[in-house]
């Protein structure tokens, strides 16, 4: 099991698929920023997944996907972050509070929030080389998920 966090394009909002989907298949942007069908036929349902894999440059719609890392991984998180708890609320109450959590995401507010929280994640450093490193890597990670999250205006998706 491992955290995955995406961030989804805004193709289908500017107009920039490939090709426009088809009408029956009423093709809309979800609450978590991803294009998604209404339609209740299976091989029109089947028809808007093939369309939505390459309907523009992103595979699926997905601007940036990060892997966050394995159950264990976030655990290390966890741990090493939780003295600064009340500093990183976002991060530990919405991000690492599971190694594997999923359907979920961060608003525009919270992600507004989580980047000033990315700023307090780079100053806590670990002797450990192996979870530095690890540190290191997981605050890059979201400072480019909040950097794509609020210039596509789409929300951080777990």
């Amino acid at each position: 099991m491992s955290l995955d966090a995406v961030v989804y394009c805004d193709c289908f909002e500017r107009n920039l698929c490939r090709t426009a989907p088809q009408p029956e298949w009423g093709v809309h942007v979800a609450e978590d920023g991803a294009r998604e069908q209404t339609t209740k036929n299976l091989d029109e349902q089947i028809a808007f997944d093939i369309w939505n894999r390459d309907a523009c440059e992103h595979e699926n719609g997905v601007a940036l996907h990060h892997r966050l890392g394995n159950a264990a991984l976030i655990g290390l998180f966890r741990r090493l972050l939780s003295p600064r708890a009340g500093h990183l609320s976002i991060i530990t109450s919405k991000v690492t509070y599971s190694g594997s959590h999923c359907g979920d995401c961060l608003c525009l507010a919270d992600v507004q929030r989580l980047g000033d929280e990315v700023a307090v994640l780079a100053e806590l450093h670990d002797a450990d080389h192996s979870n530095e490193e690890f540190l290191r890597q997981f605050e890059q990670q979201l400072r480019e998920l909040v950097e794509c999250s609020l210039r596509l205006r789409k929300p951080i998706v777990f």
